[in-house]
């Protein structure tokens, strides 16, 4: 190509990238103008202009939880073994149920508080994330996390297996999305985070966001019909920018460059529910901009969460707006722990405050850039908060001000129950088929252990589970047909016997009482249905699983022991007439294909 013809096809190439470059900013402009629009309009509706209503709402359904908690707590052993402990209302919703995967969408019914009108992609269908990469942000692939956030239509969006997802650049949303980690282990970190941005009705649920970077920015598709130029973006965990309807639950957050939450851009109807915060400076921001008023109608709830470990300040930091704070347990600040300017209005109901050591910390709160001749008119108030350590709270406003007058009104839990409400917060290890439990003790986690090899391994002729909703009572079942060992006549051919499994808390230590539910005539099993059994006494290890348990007793119901028996009539009649003992074992098997 000649000199002359390359310069021209180069200047013609120069002006046809900066004219592409031009339009892509002219439509980006247009397309966030218009979203921003709808976003201010949906946001205006979802704005609560009576928020004693939610106020009411909120705490008459912790009163009501409580009450349920504390019913199942009745006469329990100091080692709690009994039902699935779910503390708060919003837990109690669906946490207990066994079958939470096969039902997913009720989590969608559970949510409380000023965004208590989220219900994410509930109306959608299920969206499996398969793949962690987020390599291609123009055109992502099926199957990853981006690809799924940016389609049109509602989805609720789960996960194939546990990932580690490093975003390349921040996560934008579209409307009606739930992203639920349940039943996986879901980080996000080492890269960018959520951005929330003009969007309604989205829910966060159950991952783990910790060590987000600032994103360089570049091309990046936000929805299937559109991708534009981003800015570097801040390094916040999750941003909600001018958006409504908006719940995070189960989060748990720590060491991101800039803010864990960040609530801006007139964003109202937000809850921000059972977090765990941790190993961080500026924590939760609402309202970014002292010049932008419009975060006025904001309006979150802060409930259930833990501020644990390593936190400086801002849990929140508020602009203007109403922010209901409520039930949250506080532990050691190192500046404060509740700050503002602009006159917003805050509520602090039920919440534990334990102060740092440090004499200078001890406040609670701290107003910023403001004089006491005005902040003294702002309505901060504190109601049944418990203040430990030296904590105290600074109220302003009209001392006699309520939020809520009369006889309607219904106070919140006091603080002193902040820490049981708050107990399970932060990321939840559920597995599908048991209740979505934190197994907190070594027993516990033992046995899940034990599940999910019965799951994934089961020996032949049994099974094994939990009780709907106690990790520590197993209903087990052996099949007389596939017993180990067996010749092809035996007596137990056909049989289905039940079993039960109670387990302490010294599991595996000790091992579990065992009893046969269904009706038996064994050498070494007892009237009552407990078993004669060496492993279940002085021959006990730890080393046995639930699935070594009963491949034992399988194989003992073909090759009992008469020299130790439980039952001596059928001791007798095994050694001594063993046609009369088949008969008597095959009455056994016929009446366990009609027990219930």
């Amino acid at each position: 190509m000649d000199p002359i013809r390359f310069m021209l096809v180069f200047l013609i190439s120069v002006v046809a990238l900066v004219t592409t470059k031009a339009n892509n900013t002219e439509t980006d402009d247009v397309v966030w103008r218009e979203r921003a629009l709808q976003a201010r309009q949906a946001n205006q509706q979802a704005y609560e202009p009576n928020p004693h209503i939610i106020l009411n709402h909120f705490n008459r359904h912790v009163h009501k939880a409580f009450e349920g908690y504390n019913s199942t707590r009745r006469g329990l052993s100091k080692h709690h073994s009994g039902p699935c402990e779910a503390t708060n209302p919003i837990d109690q919703c669906w946490r207990c149920d066994p079958h939470w995967e096969k039902n997913r969408k009720k989590l969608a019914d559970c949510v409380l508080g000023f965004g208590r009108h989220t219900t994410g992609g509930k109306a959608g269908k299920i969206y499996m994330v398969t793949d962690p990469s987020d390599n291609d942000l123009v055109n992502p692939k099926p199957g990853t996390l981006r690809h799924a956030v940016i389609q049109t239509e509602p989805l609720w969006i789960i996960f194939a297996h546990h990932m580690v997802i490093r975003l390349s650049q921040e996560l934008i949303f579209t409307c009606n999305k739930t992203i639920d980690g349940r039943g996986a282990q879901i980080h996000i970190t080492k890269g960018a985070g959520f951005m929330i941005q003009y969007v309604s009705n989205v829910i966060i649920h159950n991952i783990k966001i910790y060590d987000i970077k600032v994103g360089s920015g570049g091309l990046v598709r936000d929805s299937i019909t559109h991708y534009g130029q981003r800015g570097q973006s801040d390094g916040d965990a999750v941003s909600v920018f001018g958006s409504s309807n908006i719940w995070l639950d189960h989060l748990s957050l720590s060491s991101c460059y800039d803010g864990l939450i960040d609530v801006v851009k007139g964003s109202t109807a937000v809850t921000i529910s059972n977090c765990h915060f941790a190993r961080h400076n500026d924590v939760l921001l609402f309202g970014a901009s002292d010049s932008y008023s419009d975060d006025k109608i904001m309006q979150v709830t802060v409930a259930f969460n833990h501020f644990g470990k390593g936190l400086i300040q801002r849990m929140p930091r508020v602009r203007y707006g109403f922010v209901h704070i409520v039930n949250n347990d506080y532990t050691k600040w190192e500046m404060y722990a509740i700050g503002g300017s602009q006159g917003p209005t805050l509520l602090s109901q039920g919440n534990r405050f334990f102060a740092p050591d440090n004499r200078n910390a001890k406040e609670v709160t701290k107003r910023e850039y403001t004089t006491e001749s005005v902040w003294k008119n702002w309505v901060w108030k504190s109601e049944g908060d418990v203040l430990q350590n030296g904590a105290f709270f600074i109220q302003s406003g009209d001392p006699h001000h309520k939020f809520v007058h009369g006889p309607d009104y219904i106070p919140p839990k006091p603080g002193q129950f902040a820490s049981t409400l708050s107990r399970h917060s932060g990321h939840l290890k559920c597995i599908p088929g048991l209740p979505c439990n934190n197994m907190s003790t070594p027993s516990r986690k033992r046995l899940m252990r034990d599940f999910k090899r019965l799951q994934h391994d089961p020996p032949a002729g049994i099974s094994g589970a939990p009780q709907d909703n106690n990790i520590m009572l197993w209903n087990a079942v052996i099949f007389g047909t596939l017993l180990l060992s067996s010749p092809d006549d035996t007596p137990w051919d056909g049989g289905t016997f039940k079993l039960t499994l109670q387990f302490t808390e010294d599991y595996p230590n000790k091992p579990p009482t065992v009893r046969f539910v269904s009706r038996m005539f064994h050498p070494n099993i007892y009237a009552d249905g407990s078993i004669c059994l060496d492993i279940l006494q002085n021959q006990w290890s730890p080393i046995y699983d639930v699935a070594a348990i009963l491949t034992s007793i399988q194989s003992l119901l073909c090759d009992p022991n008469p020299n130790s028996p439980a039952n001596s009539e059928a001791a007798r009649m095994f050694s001594e007439n063993k046609r009369e003992y088949n008969r008597r074992v095959r009455e056994i098997v016929e009446q366990s294909w009609t027990a219930d």
